[in-house]
């Protein structure tokens, strides 16, 4: 199962920081609680990013089974634009930044410091995936971001990382909908 963090600061037009350490809204805590009401069965697992506001939301289910085993993984949102360029920007003022890195339209750039290329973001989710499926719990709750949620479930093969899959991605990306604190099952 994937849950995409609740809302956080940065869905509602704050300017952020860091990628890593955006917070959540005051709706977005109440989003969390309400996931953790909505699941009722005990996870063997659950997963967080390294970022806080994936931590932020699942503090409320961590605290309803205390005994689940809790674990951070490299599942964090897709980070194509250096976080230094994002600095005290909201996501309006990043847009433009958006729009050249995805008109660049190259696998393997990556845009500077902290940032990292549409093909190691790619090779990251089919990892996460390999990891999933040898992992030995069954129920497992991978708390991640938009982005990563996307290309888990639409990504079917790594080994062609082109031009053509980068684009392809993009227009999913277009046609995808996964809102703030959204439950998905893992395809």
């Amino acid at each position: 199962m994937l849950i995409r963090h609740a809302e956080s600061t940065a869905n509602v037009g704050k300017k952020t920081f860091y990628p890593e350490t955006i917070e959540l809204t005051e709706t977005g805590k109440m989003q969390a609680k309400e996931i953790a009401e909505k699941i009722t069965d005990k996870p063997d697992l659950v997963v967080t990013s390294p970022f806080i506001r994936t931590l932020r939301t699942a503090e409320p289910l961590l605290s309803k089974f205390p005994e689940t085993k809790h674990e951070q993984w490299q599942v964090q949102e897709f980070t194509y634009i250096s976080p230094l360029k994002c600095h005290n920007t909201t996501m309006e003022d990043r847009i433009p930044l958006a729009m050249e890195y995805w008109e660049k339209n190259d696998p393997y750039y990556e845009d500077g410091k902290g940032a990292e290329s549409f093909a190691s973001f790619i090779t990251r989710v089919a990892d996460c995936k390999a990891m999933i499926k040898n992992r030995p719990e069954n129920y497992i709750i991978v708390f991640s971001h938009y982005q990563f949620i996307a290309a888990f479930n639409w990504l079917k093969d790594t080994s062609r990382i082109t031009k053509e899959l980068m684009g392809e991605f993009r227009q999913y990306l277009f046609n995808c909908q996964i809102a703030n604190a959204s439950i998905t099952e893992a395809v």
